[in-house]
């Protein structure tokens, strides 16, 4: 069902925009087209005990044909511009049987008030079981379950420029994400509200520094009984007492995020920048179930521009990390890029990154946020492009992420398995039972033609292979995607 959400955020941009001055001389254009599509998927879980009642659901097959529309209105002034794409579809997935339509809907629009003085608002909406559609922070934040969802993501932000490249300013973003399917098996449900500021500020020719802040709430649904009643067994083991009364709020995800980050920046001459960066980040908890954290990076780090061709950087430093309960942990964080220009046809681009994060709105979220926590990583992004003729480009991409994730949930459940005394053991032991390891590999490729002059065609294949300690979170999965598209300019005035 399509929502009412697009429409009202359209009409907080036209107003918005119709009070732009009618001395302004407007350009308007309107472009259509159509668009089919092919997706053939294959998501097959490393089954450990075919008789285990926790097993998800079947392997997961899609072979889904789509055809629809797309719109696109363009209106542009010298102090403004706002475009709005609505590409609905109608899809029938062969495997199983059904059809849906789909949605996907964006507004972006500016608004220059003065020189100083820019205003930008956004909104996307769509309505899909694309795991390519969310945004998500990483590569575990997916979802493989093909599960429907629908998410609406509005921002709105001012930016003020009071010196040469220096500004400051200031936005808000609500996103919302409902499943058509949560419990143990689905996923959860948010809205999420975020506050943020920002400022770059130039010193001289040499120094600079950049930095922003935020809060964030998030408001999660509460869970259902049979998660309830899962976590209840759960404490009673950790506990020796009866939890049969557990208040559903006592087990609700939400939360509230702070983060901060600056980056001061000393340009030694136009090839080389030397670095220094600094981030907080900190997660305060509603649940029993979850343990407050606060999250310290530093690192020094050079950007170098080798050559018209090349350039990389690199960059370290220590990480501090204390959760409510534990001890503090230090560690370090390191990163490294690069940028290659084989001539005019091709590029390779590479990155490496290790460090903590806080990833509380995974997308992926289920049976009480068990993709919630801090986790450590390494993450490994190799990007290969190539224009193979005029009209023809081939894009490569692989990957690999480590992971190590905090749960407490994940550390009772482990302890009921493995008959484990909770009670026996300090708390150290028990945060190393809460923590479980993840490795993600993907690979694909992209290939895109464009014909006659308004055609275009692409044909996009990934694979993702997930190896998990939890349960039913191994699988391989393998997806191709092929998209015929005509569009055209209809008219302009």
């Amino acid at each position: 069902m399509f929502k009412s959400h697009p429409i009202l955020f359209t009409t907080i941009f036209l107003s918005t925009f119709s009070l732009a001055s009618n001395s302004q001389a407007r350009l308007n254009v309107f472009t259509a087209g159509i668009t089919t599509g092919y997706d053939h998927s294959e998501t097959n879980y490393d089954r450990e005990n075919e008789t285990d009642e926790t097993l998800p659901s079947p392997n997961q097959y899609t072979k889904k044909l789509s055809i629809g529309p797309i719109f696109i209105l363009e209106t542009s002034s010298s102090i403004d511009q706002l475009t709005i794409n609505y590409r609905p579809s109608y899809a029938y997935d062969f495997e199983n049987s059904k059809s849906d339509v789909d949605h996907n809907f964006a507004l972006s629009g500016h608004r220059s008030f003065n020189k100083e003085l820019r205003g930008d608002i956004s909104n996307n909406f769509i309505y899909s079981d694309d795991p390519t559609l969310i945004t998500d922070d990483s590569s575990s934040d997916y979802n493989k379950g093909r599960k429907r969802y629908w998410t609406n993501t509005f921002n709105i932000k001012s930016t003020y420029t009071y010196y040469k490249q220096s500004f400051f300013g200031g936005g808000y973003t609500y996103r919302v994400l409902r499943n058509d399917d949560t419990g143990i098996g689905g996923y959860e449900d948010y809205d999420k509200h975020s506050a943020d500021i920002f400022l770059t500020h130039r010193f001289n020719a040499s120094w600079n520094i950049e930095s922003d802040a935020s809060y964030t709430r998030g408001l999660f649904d509460p869970p259902d009984q049979e998660v309830i009643d899962l976590v209840e067994a759960g404490l009673e083991s950790l506990t020796g007492d009866n939890t049969t009364d557990t208040d559903t709020s006592d087990l609700s995800n939400d939360l509230s995020e702070y983060r901060l980050h600056a980056t001061l920046n000393y340009v030694f001459t136009p090839s080389k920048t030397l670095q220094t960066k600094y981030t907080f980040s900190a997660s305060n908890y509603e649940a029993i179930l979850r343990n407050d954290s606060v999250l310290h990076n530093v690192s020094f780090g050079a950007q170098y521009q080798y050559s018209k061709l090349l350039s990389f950087g690199l960059g370290g430093g220590p990480s501090y990390e204390k959760t409510d309960t534990y001890d503090a942990n230090w560690n370090y964080n390191a990163y490294f890029n690069l940028k290659y220009t084989l001539g005019k046809r091709t590029s390779l681009s590479a990155s490496a990154e290790k460090g903590y994060e806080q990833d509380n709105f995974s997308s992926n979220n289920s049976a009480l946020g068990r993709d919630q926590g801090l986790t450590e990583f390494v993450d490994w992004q190799l990007d290969f492009t190539h224009k193979l003729l005029k009209d023809v480009d081939l894009s490569l991409f692989v990957s690999y992420r480590d992971e190590r994730q905090e749960n407490i949930v994940h550390g009772i459940i482990t302890a009921i398995e493995d008959d484990t005394d909770l009670q026996g053991t300090d708390r150290e032991e028990r945060r190393e039972l809460s923590v479980f390891n993840r490795d993600i590999y993907r690979g694909g490729f992209t290939l895109t033609y464009k014909f006659m002059q308004y055609w275009s065609t692409a044909f996009n294949y990934t694979y993702r292979r997930q190896s998990s300690e939890r349960i039913n979170d191994s699988y391989d999965e393998n997806r191709a995607y092929l998209t015929l598209s005509v569009q055209n300019e209809i008219f302009r005035w």
